[in-house]
């Protein structure tokens, strides 16, 4: 499962490292295999919800 995060608005930095492992941040979103919400939170990131899929009509 992959997790994604969205950084705050006022947010400029392209990574952060935390205990030795360094996270990019692309485009204001961090993409991880793992949950990390508990390192991003006190930054100011909140968890991305991904929108179902549509069914497309026949």
């Amino acid at each position: 499962m992959l997790f994604k995060y969205q950084a705050p608005a006022h947010y400029k930095s392209t990574a952060i490292v935390s205990a030795g492992r360094k996270i990019l941040v692309k485009n204001g979103v961090i993409e991880s295999k793992e949950d990390i919400f508990h390192i991003v939170a006190p930054l100011g990131f909140v968890r991305v919800v991904a929108e179902p899929k549509v069914a497309a009509k026949s």
